[in-house]
C-alpha cells in the first residue's frame, strides 16, 4: 500500500477534506483534520485489508473519528472561553493603573444577558470580529451585531451606574 500511498492520496484527498469541513465549523479545522488522516493512512497502512472491503470506508471512518476529535478539541477550548466569559473579572488580573476601572468593566460585564455578554467579550476582550463571532457562536451575523450594540448600551448604563 505504501508504494500506491501518492495515488490514493491525489485520488481521495478531496473526498476526506468534504467530509472534514462537514463535520468541523473552521475550515483550517477540516483541512488539518484532513491532513492527520493520511498521517495516519500512511502510519496504519499495515492494517488495512483489501480483503475486508475497499479503502473508502476505511479512510472514512478515520475521517470521522479524527473529526470529532477536533471537535471534541474545540469544544473543551470553548468550555474553558466560557467560563472566562461568565467570570470576566478572571480577564483582569493586573493591579495598577486602572485596576479598578477594570474591575467596573468586568462587574458590569458579569450583569449582561449571557449572549451578549459572550458576544461583547469576544469582540473586545479577544479582538475577534463580527463574522467570527457568528462562526464561533453558531448565530446570524445580525443577531451578533444587534447583541453588539444592545449589549454595548446596556454596558454603557451599567457603567454609568456604578459611576
Amino acid at each position: 500500500m505504501r508504494d500506491s500511498f501518492e495515488s490514493i492520496y491525489t485520488h481521495w484527498h478531496p473526498q476526506v477534506l468534504r467530509w472534514a469541513r462537514r463535520r468541523c465549523v473552521d475550515p483550517q479545522e477540516a483541512e488539518d483534520v484532513a491532513q492527520q488522516v493520511f498521517a495516519d493512512v500512511w502510519r496504519y497502512s499495515g492494517r488495512y485489508c483489501s480483503r475486508r472491503g475497499e479503502i473508502g470506508p476505511w479512510i472514512y471512518g478515520i475521517t470521522v473519528h479524527k473529526a470529532a476529535d477536533a471537535s471534541a478539541a474545540v469544544a473543551r477550548r470553548y468550555e474553558g472561553l466560557r467560563r472566562l466569559i461568565r467570570s470576566p473579572v478572571a480577564a483582569n488580573p493586573d493591579v495598577g493603573a486602572g485596576a479598578v476601572e477594570r474591575v467596573h468593566m468586568a462587574s458590569s460585564l458579569s450583569e449582561l444577558p449571557d449572549r451578549k455578554r459572550e458576544v461583547l467579550f469576544l469582540a473586545y476582550y479577544l479582538d475577534m470580529t463580527q463574522p467570527e463571532v457568528a462562526g464561533l457562536l453558531d448565530l446570524p451575523l445580525g443577531t451578533v451585531k444587534s447583541h453588539t450594540r444592545r449589549g454595548l448600551r446596556a454596558l454603557a448604563h451599567l457603567l454609568d451606574a456604578h459611576a
